[in-house]
């Protein structure tokens, strides 16, 4: 007996590509697409991303470097106003100084001008003194 070739293997094997070709057009090729377009959006993003960065440090690196700028500029203007001060202080505490040896000598030229009065007035006030203290301790009137 002679026996039909078993064609189920063959059903198979058609059923396989069949299926693998409805996969392959409508799962795979989309599938593989989406994924694809995910790398370059993410290889995009990286890019991007590394960009931005190069952009920050740049724009840091020229932040730091205005800052340190006016921060020089504020240190002389603050060197110069000091020395400005420092000069109006000296000017002041001289004119301070003058003011007061002025009148430390007007003050002296004063005193000694008292002084010599004192000192002439002072033998005839003795002498009136004494003979006032006199009358008092003898009682009576002296004459001169």
């Amino acid at each position: 007996m002679i026996k039909a070739p078993d064609v189920t293997f063959f059903y198979v094997v058609v059923a396989f590509i069949a299926s693998l070709l409805v996969l392959k057009r409508y799962l795979f090729g989309p599938l593989s697409a989406i994924l694809d377009e995910r790398e370059r959006e993410a290889s995009s993003a990286e890019r991007v991303h590394a960009e931005s960065l190069r952009e920050l440090e740049k724009a840091v690196a020229h932040a730091e470097a205005e800052l340190a700028h006016a921060r020089g500029e504020s240190l002389g203007i603050r060197e110069k106003l000091r020395a400005e001060g420092r000069a109006q202080l000296e000017h002041k505490l001289e004119e301070a100084r003058r003011e007061a040896e002025a009148t430390l000598s007007r003050a002296m030229d004063e005193i000694s001008q008292a002084a010599s009065r004192a000192s002439a007035e002072l033998p005839g006030s003795a002498r009136d003194l004494a003979r006032t203290l006199a009358e008092k301790i003898l009682g009576r009137k002296i004459a001169a």
